[in-house]
């Protein structure tokens, strides 16, 4: 079974090197700048196992956008990615809809460690 993981930043060099360090990892990666208006299923071409989404997105905050997500994929393990995530956490922890914070900058294995914790299924 392969793996979908759906990366969501706005920032073009975040958003390739996510990709790039999950591509090489066996993962199938969809890539999405953000979302302007409505989080709609068709949107979505894949059914993701994991979504990694930026908190700073210029429409939505990443936490809408994990919620509506989280609405039209209910499997989906949401990992929300930010700079300002202590704070962030607190703030958040209780929504029930992101699995887990990474805050920003992180390492290469630190987001291949998480995601291999959310979805342990092997890749192919």
């Amino acid at each position: 079974m392969s793996i979908w993981i759906l990366v969501m930043d706005d920032d073009p060099f975040t958003r390739q090197a996510l990709g790039d360090i999950l591509v090489r990892a066996g993962y199938r990666v969809t890539h999405m700048e953000g979302v302007r208006g409505e989080v709609e299923a068709h949107r979505y071409p894949q059914q993701y196992q994991v979504a990694v989404v930026d908190y700073h997105l210029p429409h939505l905050d990443g936490l809408e956008v994990a919620r509506r997500l989280k609405e039209l994929q209910p499997d989906c393990r949401i990992i929300l990615i930010s700079s300002e995530l202590p704070q962030l956490a607190e703030n958040t922890g209780q929504s029930g809809v992101v699995d887990y914070f990474l805050a920003k900058p992180f390492s290469k294995d630190a987001i291949l460690e998480v995601i291999a914790q959310l979805c342990p299924t092997p890749v192919d």
